[in-house]
């Protein structure tokens, strides 16, 4: 069974390195990001902006940009992803971050 691992890079440093199992997601809380290299094991799903179901069954969303990303595992191998935080169309910060992906 896959795993959800959330990693917030505002309350704590990235490490350089990050080893997970394939089918796991990560989910950061970040603004942006990409794969820069080993697209074939990790695959950025998407950038998406939080919302929540209101009592009345509306999904009810904050104004503002994306700030959840999503990668996925989907087979060994060593990927390189950029994680970007802070305001896509101000002042944003970008990591990088090798994930290593074991069956």
């Amino acid at each position: 069974m896959g795993r959800l691992i959330e990693i917030e890079p505002a309350l704590q440093p990235l490490p350089a390195t990050i080893t997970i199992r394939r089918g796991d997601v990560l989910r950061f809380a970040a603004s942006g990001g990409d794969v820069q290299s080993g697209s074939q094991a990790v695959e950025r799903v998407g950038a998406f902006r939080s919302g929540v179901l209101g009592a009345n069954g509306l999904v009810l969303t904050p104004a503002g940009g994306p700030d959840v990303v999503l990668f996925l595992a989907r087979q060994s191998g060593t990927a390189v992803v950029r994680i970007i935080t802070g305001d896509p169309w101000g002042k944003s910060a970008s990591s990088l971050l090798e994930v290593r992906v074991e069956d």
